[in-house]
């Protein structure tokens, strides 16, 4: 290209008519597009919100782009945009190293990580509701209980009861609720004091299995039910949806006779 259409590109730039850079670019052959050239109209098509295209440029000038930290930029924006969270991460890495300390760069790096970390949360909650849900099938009374109050209330030491190795998985599940942000925490606090009473009691030796699995069995079903309204609605969660998780709270707190009036949690909880 010549100068002129090169500070044409610019001056279309500042003025956001990034549809008539592509246009102007995709005039030129491509073997007659030089390197600033495609990264101009990667540029572009990633403004457009075409990024699977911008990405396909990009890719085609890699080995040119390798220790530039503009290339890297791009690429790992089309990335993000595609919600290729992983791969954008390790772009935006690269971008660091090679320019330091510049603000876009940091801000698309830890956003680029925060969905990495949460595809990452999602994936193990997943295994273990998988997990709890194959236990609220098993009908040996011995497994049920045990596994969800001493969990729950993170109180006993599962190695001295002989749990099964699975019920780490409960474990973990159960605290990545607890400390959710979207999670009722004030409502769980009253659960988990409940559930200590209860592991105190089968301490004692008084264990009235089948009342406690009973009651657990449900409990149980119940924090299914909310993780499954926590994957389906994400960050955004709806009214509806909070109205539904606080009577699926309520009636857990139920069953150990604690009381809550529904709309009154969903006011108080800062959602």
């Amino acid at each position: 290209m010549e100068k002129d259409p090169y500070a044409q590109l610019m001056i279309w730039h500042q003025e956001d008519e990034h549809e008539k850079i592509v246009d102007r670019i995709m005039e030129i052959p491509q073997s007659d597009r030089d390197y600033d050239t495609v990264s101009l109209l990667a540029r572009a098509m990633n403004n457009l919100e075409r990024y699977d295209e911008a990405l396909q440029q990009l890719l085609t000038i890699a080995k040119l782009g390798e220790g530039d930290p503009l290339w890297h930029f791009r690429v790992g924006y089309s990335y993000y945009y595609l919600e290729q969270y992983e791969e954008a991460l390790r772009e935006f890495e690269i971008t660091d190293k090679l320019d330091p300390g510049d603000r876009s760069t940091l801000t698309l790096l830890d956003w680029s990580r925060g969905k990495v970390d949460q595809k990452k949360k999602q994936l193990n909650q997943s295994a273990t509701l998988k997990v709890m849900n194959e236990q609220t099938t098993v009908n040996e009374a011995s497994e049920v209980p045990i596994e969800a109050v001493v969990y729950a209330a993170d109180k006993i030491n599962p190695v001295a009861l002989g749990v099964q190795d699975n019920s780490h998985a409960s474990f973990e599940y159960l605290k990545e609720m607890y400390i959710d942000g979207y999670f009722p925490n004030f409502l769980v606090d009253k659960v988990k004091a409940e559930l200590v009473k209860v592991v105190e009691f089968l301490e004692q030796g008084n264990q009235d299995i089948e009342e406690i699995q009973a009651k657990l069995d449900i409990a149980i079903n119940a924090i299914n039910d909310i993780a499954e309204e926590f994957d389906e609605n994400d960050s955004e969660i709806e009214t509806v949806a909070r109205e539904s998780i606080a009577q699926t709270v309520e009636d857990i707190l139920a069953f150990f006779g604690i009381e809550i009036e529904t709309e009154a949690a969903i006011r108080e909880r800062d959602w």
